[in-house]
């Protein structure tokens, strides 16, 4: 449809001054989908600031929802188990997290020299409990984000990568399943569980307002 006015904003869209033109079908569905009143289309002018103002608002809900989430995960376990005994599940799909680290100058001279005298680098292994920490974390939101609870058949990795340069990689790998919280294993953790499903749907339920054809 042709519009000589901006049904929103009312403004010209032909003139010698101007470039404005109606956005896409689209992007007045996303628009109108949070915005009040709704119109039955938005100008570049008009559109592309409410969906700016809207973004901001987003994008600060979603890093108070993340920080929420992040403090919450610890409660998802992590198990090395196929099959665990009596739980009821539905399986999500593989996941997996990496950490890469430098070793450093300090670390391999710590190593070469516990390696020498036969004993064991505090400094390296300090190295290694972080990045499985990292993976860990990782891991774990990954599996929330998926809609998960729990991550079952882990298996952890470990191997220098980056030519001889000292570079430590951890991979963690399993599978994503999300349990049904009426098992005794849960009993400690299902409030904390239940309420980390309430934010990422929450989370799930905020519009995504990152793509750039929503402002041509």
């Amino acid at each position: 449809m042709s519009y000589k006015n901006c049904p929103n904003c009312e403004k010209k869209m032909d003139g010698l001054l101007t470039s404005r033109h109606i956005l896409s079908e689209s992007t007045t569905t996303i628009i109108n989908s949070f915005h009040s009143p709704k119109s039955e289309a938005y100008c570049n002018s008009c559109g592309i600031n409410i969906i700016a103002e809207k973004k901001v608002l987003v994008d600060s809900a979603k890093a108070s929802l993340m920080s929420e989430i992040e403090t919450l995960i610890g409660a998802i376990p992590i198990i090395t188990i196929q099959q665990p005994i009596k739980w009821d599940y539905r399986i999500l799909g593989l996941i997996s997290a990496q950490s890469i680290s430098g070793t450093g100058f300090l670390s391999e001279l710590s190593g070469s020299w516990a390696d020498f005298t036969g004993g064991q680098s505090s400094t390296l292994a300090n190295k290694v409990s972080s990045g499985e920490d990292i993976c860990k974390k990782k891991l774990r939101l990954t599996c929330a984000l998926h809609g998960g609870n729990a991550i079952i058949g882990t298996d952890i990795d470990y191997s220098e990568v980056g030519g001889g340069k000292g570079m430590l990689m951890v991979c963690m790998a399993g599978t994503a399943v999300n349990v049904k919280l009426n098992n005794e294993d849960f009993d400690s953790k299902t409030e904390r569980l239940e309420l980390l499903a309430s934010k990422v749907k929450e989370l799930n339920a905020l519009p995504n307002l990152n793509h750039s054809e929503y402002y041509s």
